[in-house]
């Protein structure tokens, strides 16, 4: 999804979503969302 995507399903701004995925990729110290999904599964944060 995009960021527009997800912040229509959440009303909430693009700008927010921005602000979410940054912060989530910097604390998962990864540069972007296919890294994130990756570390999160081997973390067991997620589940495919």
């Amino acid at each position: 999804m995009s960021n527009a995507d997800i912040a229509a399903a959440l009303s909430i701004g693009e700008g927010t979503v921005k602000s979410h995925v940054n912060r989530i990729l910097n604390k998962l110290d990864v540069s972007d969302r296919t890294q994130a999904v990756i570390v999160a599964v081997k973390r067991g944060i997620v589940c495919l």
